[in-house]
């Protein structure tokens, strides 16, 4: 293997989107908090470093796992974790309606034939 392909197999992930996006947290306001300017302004420390995620964050951890490299945007954690909490309280909704409407027809007496 080349010195090249070395140095380029050494670089992280997260590196590689924060030298294409910077340091700076990108979630413009996908965490459900209204930022200045859209934007969070928060960086990575040593304490808190940033994380690569991509915007929107999608609904499943799946979607979020199989995203390309192309489609991941520097987070700060404070911001990726709303918005997973965010995600996380919006999929039990959709579940929870889903189900109220798989349900409906077990109390649809009259279609049933069991109404008076």
């Amino acid at each position: 293997m080349s010195a090249r392909r070395k140095a380029a197999a050494a670089v992280t992930v997260l590196q590689q989107v924060l030298s294409t996006h910077g340091l700076l947290c990108m979630c413009a306001g996908g965490c459900g908090t209204e930022h200045a300017n859209r934007k969070c302004e928060a960086h990575g420390t040593e304490k808190s470093p940033m994380l690569a995620a991509p915007y929107p964050l999608p609904l499943t951890e799946h979607e979020t796992a199989a995203a390309p490299v192309e489609s991941l945007r520097p987070w700060c954690g404070t911001c990726w974790r709303r918005a997973r909490k965010r995600n996380t309280e919006l999929a039990a909704e959709l579940r929870r309606q889903e189900l109220d409407e798989a349900q409906m027809p077990l109390f649809d007496v009259e279609s049933a034939g069991g109404g008076r």
